[in-house]
């Protein structure tokens, strides 16, 4: 019976339910969800005999569970701050600086590119410039599919190294050392 008299004032006050989580919260998206939150903590027939004002629990429920809210997406942010550390911060603002960052890492790429084996470049442009798929590039090119996988994975994985390398400030001319023995290890 008590059951019904907390979803009726739950319908009668939801607008004002909204409001209130609206206030609290700064997406109304959000909001919304933590009123069907409650609508479902009503459902599952929370023991509520020492309710005197239903409007006010409604209320005090919906303070705890806009706080529980925060205090989650609160940690959230704290765990990715301290998994990416400041490169999770950064700016998206385009500086000259980064630019000039940008292009040298761009020709260091490059280089390293230059340095794979013909085939191998050659896949590489059809796969991500041309955007062919793995079996339109082993038909035009007459070689299996598996080959093209190999050649395209060890390019990618060469390409994310020099990257790394570039990002750490070790960019050393081994590029050839790493490509010829990659390319051994392909046609093995």
């Amino acid at each position: 019976m008590l059951e019904s008299v907390l979803f009726k004032a739950f319908r009668e006050h939801e607008s004002s339910l909204l409001r209130f989580l609206c206030s609290r919260i700064d997406s109304p998206t959000i909001a919304a969800d933590i009123l069907y939150d409650l609508r479902l903590k009503l459902a599952d027939g929370i023991d509520q005999t020492n309710v005197r004002d239903p409007r006010a629990y409604l209320f005090s429920m919906a303070a705890n569970l806009a706080t529980d809210h925060q205090r989650v997406e609160r940690r959230r942010r704290e765990i990715l701050k301290d998994a990416y550390g400041p490169s999770w911060q950064q700016s998206d603002e385009f500086t000259p600086e980064r630019h000039a960052m940008a292009r040298a890492e761009l020709a260091h790429l490059e280089t390293v590119i230059r340095d794979f084996p013909a085939r191998r470049r050659e896949i590489l442009y059809l796969s991500r410039f041309d955007g062919m798929n793995q079996k339109a590039i082993a038909d035009e090119m007459g070689i299996g599919i598996t080959t093209v996988y190999k050649e395209l994975k060890t390019a990618m994985l060469l390409l994310l190294d020099a990257r790394k390398r570039f990002q750490s400030g070790n960019t050393g001319t081994d590029n050839d050392a790493l490509a010829r023995q990659s390319s051994e290890g392909v046609n093995k």
